[in-house]
């Protein structure tokens, strides 16, 4: 293995990751909070409806949001498993895989929020239901896609626990920052299993998966930015055969 890849240094790769984490912080609350979720009255299919009249415009901006998430998240992959290939390859091959597949079932997922606009696009096979089967129906597409974010907030977990765990063993980054990454991960995969188990306890999840996953995210980014990586360690890693362990 060479120590750089084309020629370009691993903490331009680094920076650049961080450069598109900053882009999901900041289109993320956006695509998830002020566009889909912000519709949803649960319980309520009428209201849920009237919400989604109003807000149609911001509904499909989020939309357009989460593509460019998906976007940006199949960049980050690759540019991960570069990163962290000279720790592990598997691992970091792995990792890759688990966050690629993340952000194919996020831009699958957007399927399940295409009926509930064509249900009150006016087609004409609408009018075989009555007005409040269109708005259970509605609000079924929107809890449909609600539940397959919690699926794929499983493999980001997973993917954040094998990235942690490679940050952790680098040598070439903090492994304060690889610690973090395993708490944040423990974070998803404990709000991601409580739906699915306990949805009753979902509100106290979202804190506890926003309280464990924030620190270490935030910090993975800025230390990318601000630092990158500690390039004659990631050398001297690169020149040493990669294993699974």
């Amino acid at each position: 293995m060479t120590a750089r890849t084309n020629g370009t240094s691993p903490r331009v790769y680094a920076r650049i990751v961080g450069a598109l984490y900053l882009l999901i912080f900041f289109v993320g609350p956006f695509a998830f909070f002020m566009g889909r979720t912000s519709v949803v009255v649960p319980g309520d299919p009428a209201a849920t409806v009237n919400t989604l009249l109003a807000s149609e415009t911001m509904f499909r901006l989020g939309m357009v949001a989460e593509t460019v998430i998906v976007l940006v998240e199949i960049v980050v992959s690759a540019l991960l498993y570069v990163l962290f290939r000279p720790v592990s390859r598997p691992l970091a091959l792995a990792a890759a895989f688990a966050r690629f597949a993340q952000s194919i079932l996020q831009a699958v997922n957007l399927i399940t929020a295409v009926p509930a606009l064509l249900l009150l696009g006016g087609a004409g096979y609408v009018t075989v239901f009555a007005p409040e089967q269109v708005s259970a129906l509605v609000l079924l597409s929107l809890d449909a896609n609600a539940f397959v974010i919690i699926i794929w907030g499983l493999l980001f977990g997973f993917h954040l626990l094998l990235l942690g765990y490679l940050v952790y063993r680098s040598g070439f980054m903090p492994r304060i920052l690889g610690i973090l990454l395993i708490i944040g991960a423990v974070g998803y995969l404990a709000q991601s299993y409580g739906h699915i188990l306990v949805p009753q306890y979902d509100e106290l999840l979202s804190t506890v998966v926003i309280v464990l996953s924030i620190p270490g995210e935030l910090a993975f980014t800025v230390w990318l930015l601000w630092k990158g990586v500690n390039i004659e360690r990631w050398e001297q890693r690169a020149l040493t055969p990669a294993v699974a362990s």
